[in-house]
């Protein structure tokens, strides 16, 4: 019989890392690949693949989902900044931790709220593999979109077990009104805050979060205060011939929808826009495995636009009906260099389970589109892709603000 206790193992080549559990009888080969900056998991891991999608309960409403980069652990952060760190292999939360309030936030921010820092609504917040640390947008400030509170901040996690601060928050950057998402360079050295309620970004040094920029507007004037179009997500990426670009999607009516470009090569971030007038609501963003094309995800029309970064200009590729009845969320990944990325609708299929969230599979070379019958915990909130077993199968890792983390294999597609 085999042995199906689990031991632990070293990766051989990365000595360097803890041990992670594997269950005695598997292919015990580390194959552990690059990161994709907008993926956040890497290419495979030891864990074995999963034979159907595997659903862990986790307490409440869960905001972020970042995955480590071997794809072991999956950090989550619910609406009121508690952590859970789930085991991919064991399928269970491992452990728990709060994030920290900020000592001393800026002014001006309301004195009578509770003391822990409440997520933004519409966090997806954003991980640095590099120095193994969880950013989480936070502040002293409820769902309630009341203009006048503010103290807002994005709280810095140490996400690394060999630390002695691990799960730990080890400092707080200030950032412009309501932040959103966080994405980092290439080299994950410099990082940027898209700031919702504003339409700006803040950009620091990820080695000492160092402020480079408090506020670059999205849009002319978006600095000036709250209102106006608002910033939902931010993607880098070192563009072919062109070189480091930052871009930030902005949602409301036309003519600002779309993204704003910032150079992160120009040391006073010029920013460029680009959109078009068939743009919505422009609120989720993924840049292609080669860094030649952003994906916007185009709520109000149920289309992904096919945008091409890396000419002298961009130019709008293609755009992709996505399946109609649907309420899309902006959660996009792209798997691998097959040209195919996955969008999550947040909301229930209408001719599926009720537990079940839409997934759509879109091939922006091709403009083909098909439906996974993964069955997603209703309102996924964000997604990413990683591949375990030998040989590896890709996997859709997903948490849902209806209270669930998601491991889904890919194995079977059905056209729309």
């Amino acid at each position: 019989m085999t042995d199906q206790s689990t031991i632990k193992m070293r990766n051989p080549r990365r000595q360097d890392q803890p041990p992670i559990e594997v269950r005695a009888g598997y292919p015990t080969a580390y194959q552990l690949g690059t990161t994709q900056p907008q993926d956040f998991a890497s290419s495979t891991s030891a864990i074995p693949a999963k034979q159907s999608i595997v659903t862990i309960p986790v307490s409440g409403t869960q905001r972020m989902c970042k995955v480590s980069v071997d794809g072991t652990r999956i950090f989550t952060i619910n609406s009121s900044g508690t952590g859970s760190v789930v085991n991919s292999l064991t399928e269970r939360v491992d452990k728990t931790f709060q994030v920290a309030v900020h000592p001393s936030p800026a002014e001006p921010y309301p004195t009578d709220l509770p003391s822990a820092p409440i997520v933004s609504p519409f966090a997806r917040g954003g991980i640095n593999h590099k120095y193994q640390r969880l950013y989480v947008p936070a502040s002293f400030y409820n769902e309630l979109r009341i203009p006048d509170w503010g103290g807002f901040f994005v709280a810095v996690v140490d996400i690394n077990p060999n630390s002695g601060d691990y799960l730990k928050t080890v400092a707080w950057i200030d950032c412009g009104w309501l932040p959103e998402e966080i994405s980092f360079s290439p080299d994950e050295e410099t990082g940027v805050i898209a700031n919702y309620n504003q339409g700006t970004v803040t950009i620091f040094k990820a080695a000492d979060h160092s402020i480079l920029a408090a506020e670059v507007d999205g849009f002319d004037d978006a600095g000036a205060g709250p209102g106006g179009p608002c910033a939902r997500s931010v993607r880098c990426a070192n563009v072919p011939g062109i070189g480091n670009r930052a871009f930030m999607t902005l949602s409301d009516s036309y003519p600002v929808p779309g993204c704003a470009v910032f150079d992160l090569d120009d040391p006073a971030f010029t920013r460029t826009n680009i959109t078009d007038p068939a743009f919505g609501f422009i609120d989720g963003i993924a840049i292609t495995p080669d860094q030649s094309r952003a994906l916007l995800v185009d709520a109000s029309n149920n289309s992904l636009h096919v945008v091409r970064i890396d000419g002298a200009a961009p130019s709008i590729e293609r755009s992709i009906a996505l399946p109609g009845g649907h309420a899309y969320f902006g959660a996009i990944a792209t798997k691998g260099a097959d040209d195919t990325c996955f969008i999550a609708t947040g909301q229930p299929e209408p001719s599926a389970n009720p537990f079940g969230t839409s997934l759509v599979q879109v091939n922006y070379e091709t403009g083909a589109v098909t439906e996974n019958p993964t069955n997603l915990p209703a309102n996924t909130w964000e997604l990413a892709i990683a591949a375990y077993g030998t040989p590896a199968v890709s996997h859709v890792v997903s948490c849902a603000s209806s209270g669930f983390v998601a491991i889904s294999p890919l194995t079977t597609q059905s056209a729309v």
